[in-house]
């Protein structure tokens, strides 16, 4: 259809390629400001028709902000691409809702709940707040979530859909470990950067996180791209997910991230209790086997194995041990409204350190605290009922490749709030970008069973 409707202004695409060259020739700013608004024109077509295609444009955002060094640009605030492009989509979907919604469309509970949280939370943070600008800053974060969701929810429903999502989330996954990797090179070689993260953990870092923040979206990615490769029949799709694990498992070590490799751990073994079926026992215990040996032949995995054996004795966690006590202290002062999101430091007795998150590196603490027993109840209401659907709809599936991969889904969820215990995930807006997507498909895995693309 978007074809179609670039054919019939084709002469005025040829005009404007015309004056492109001209700018080119003479100026380059004026080419590239020119060129910027064409190309976001162009992405609004399609998106417009094509949702799916938005969703590309905002996974892609994330992995070239990751490329970009913001910090050695500008020192001030910085506008990520992907925020520029959420808000482009923001408008651009609103206006879409607004121009054909119909009354007849049903509105399911999890969505009522997230009005609630979101209508609670801003208000109100707003009122109690200290700092005002993080109650924007943070409530962004969970808005985006929701946008993601709804627009995944509403508007991908054929088949080919789903399947282009699933694929593209494997190779975001993938590409973000190639980043990873590419951060070693430039630590001065693979083998250079493999000593440094040894000696410095946090050496292994991108414009929007940290290892820690970077592990979790492989604990959300992993499970999937097992489900999916027993899922599909396809020959070279099995070799591409194959693949990809291999490479997430080992980027995933990289991280050295404890939490993170401790979540994505049970995941799998929740997994593992749908996988080790008469036909998928031997393929999934091949497949441990390799991703044991991946493991095994990280020279990173006996410094993550030490780490988890100081626990007791390691300083990150008696900085969160402290500042879970401040944040129960918060809530305890403000249990109804919290004390809005991001403000948790401002009531720390605990004397924080420089560049320190501000987080309480526990999603129950940290809602307690921020948003009070309100927001909270709404929040965990939330993700409750979207894993009480997914099971429901597991038990009810029949299909047994596409109930492997409902359970796979499930996993992932399950890992990924699991991971939050530990860090701020949800805080982050790539992070909420990732996983909302990830319920969003999982609430349309039935339309797998379409045989109409």
């Amino acid at each position: 259809m978007w074809l179609a409707q670039l054919y019939q202004i084709r002469y005025l695409l040829l005009v404007e390629l015309f004056l492109l060259m001209v700018l080119a020739i003479f100026d380059l700013i004026p080419f590239l400001i020119l060129t910027s608004i064409l190309l976001l024109i162009f992405i609004l077509i399609i998106s417009f028709n094509s949702p799916t295609f938005a969703v590309f444009v905002l996974l892609i955002s994330i992995l070239i902000d990751a490329l970009i060094p913001y910090k050695t640009i500008s020192k001030g605030p910085t506008l990520l691409l992907e925020e520029m492009f959420f808000l482009v989509f923001l408008g651009l979907f609103t206006f879409k809702f607004l121009l054909y919604s119909n009354e007849s469309n049903k509105i399911p509970g999890v969505f009522l709940l997230w009005a609630l949280f979101l209508f609670w939370t801003l208000p109100i943070g707003l009122v109690v707040a200290i700092e005002k600008l993080r109650i924007f800053a943070f409530w962004k974060n969970y808005f985006v979530g929701f946008f993601i969701f709804a627009l995944v929810y509403y508007t991908i429903d054929k088949r080919i859909q789903i399947k282009a999502l699933i694929i593209g989330l494997i190779v975001w996954g993938l590409s973000l470990a190639i980043i990873e990797f590419k951060v070693l090179i430039d630590l001065g070689g693979f083998s250079a950067g493999i000593v440094g993260l040894y000696l410095k953990k946090n050496l292994l870092s991108i414009t929007w996180g940290r290892s820690n923040y970077l592990a979790s979206f492989f604990v959300l990615i992993i499970p999937i791209t097992i489900g999916y490769l027993f899922y599909t029949k396809s020959f070279r799709l099995k070799i591409f997910t194959f693949f990809s694990l291999i490479i997430m498992s080992f980027a995933v070590m990289l991280t050295l991230s404890r939490g993170g490799i401790l979540a994505l751990a049970i995941a799998l073994i929740i997994l593992s209790f749908r996988t080790l079926k008469t036909k998928t026992l031997v393929p999934f215990l091949a497949l441990i086997f390799i991703l044991i040996l991946v493991v095994l032949l990280n020279p990173l995995t006996y410094v993550i194995i030490e780490g988890v054996s100081n626990l007791e004795t390691s300083g990150s966690v008696y900085t969160r041990i402290n500042f879970y006590e401040d944040t129960w202290r918060a809530f305890l002062n403000y249990p109804i409204t919290g004390v809005g999101f991001g403000n948790l430091g401002y009531y720390s007795t605990f004397i924080l350190a420089e560049g320190t998150s501000f987080s309480a590196h526990n999603i129950v603490l940290g809602m307690l605290g921020e948003v009070g027993l309100v927001g909270g109840i709404f929040f965990f209401l939330i993700l409750g009922s979207i894993i009480t659907n997914l099971f429901k709809e597991f038990l009810e599936e029949k299909d047994n490749a596409l109930k492997v991969l409902r359970w796979s889904f499930l996993s992932s969820i399950i890992g990924g709030c699991l991971h939050s215990l530990v860090e701020p995930t949800f805080e982050g807006f790539q992070f909420s970008i990732i996983f909302w997507l990830i319920v969003g498909i999982s609430s349309n895995l039935h339309q797998l069973k379409s045989n109409s693309n």
